[in-house]
């Protein structure tokens, strides 16, 4: 018998999605797509953050082989999503090399305008609710825009970076800089 995440893989590789980025995780062809023993329209979130967040960069890496890497990470069988605290490592697996930040100042503060990053927050309570991850890009006029923002929303949409930073954020990956790379 194949390994689950093969045979999802195989799946995943005969759907065709669209050019660029994308949002709606639970519309059109996306939502068709496996992960685990559920579906990208319920648990593949975090799959679509890395995705987006890798086409932002300039290292586009096609979706069905992003959600393949990823099922290595997935949490009780997929239901769950990834496990959030992998998601650098799954970003560095594809040549993006991240930090993690947990303090709302910090994270304010390495946002650059243009450069994704990597946003995981509580829904609702915390440690009572579920758990999303998106993709943002800071706009120049402090604005960010939001890839994949909920469920059936299949656009960006813009918030005020404030307004971002009041969710009840848990971690933020966003790239480093090339004078941090090299320090390290």
């Amino acid at each position: 018998m194949r390994r689950l995440s093969t045979k999802n893989y195989e799946h995943n590789r005969q759907i065709k999605l669209p050019d660029g980025l994308l949002c709606g995780q639970g519309l059109g062809k996306l939502a068709e797509m496996k992960y685990g023993r559920s579906t990208v329209s319920y648990s593949g979130c975090e799959c679509i953050a890395v995705y987006n967040a890798l086409l932002l960069n300039g290292t586009p890496v096609p979706f069905a082989d992003v959600a393949k890497y990823m099922e290595r990470f997935r949490v009780l069988f997929g239901f769950w999503g990834t496990n959030f605290l992998a998601l650098g490592h799954c970003l560095r697996h594809f040549g993006l090399r991240v930090k993690r930040y947990k303090f709302r100042r910090r994270i304010a503060a390495a946002l650059s305008p243009g450069s994704p990053a990597l946003l995981v927050y509580w829904t609702k309570r915390r440690f009572a609710s579920s758990v999303h991850t998106v993709c943002v890009r800071l706009c120049e006029d402090d604005s960010v825009e939001i890839l994949n923002a909920y469920n059936t929303c299949a656009h960006p949409i813009r918030e005020k970076l404030c307004d971002v930073l009041r969710k009840k954020l848990i971690f933020a990956y966003i790239p480093q800089k090339p004078a941090e790379q090299e320090s390290q």
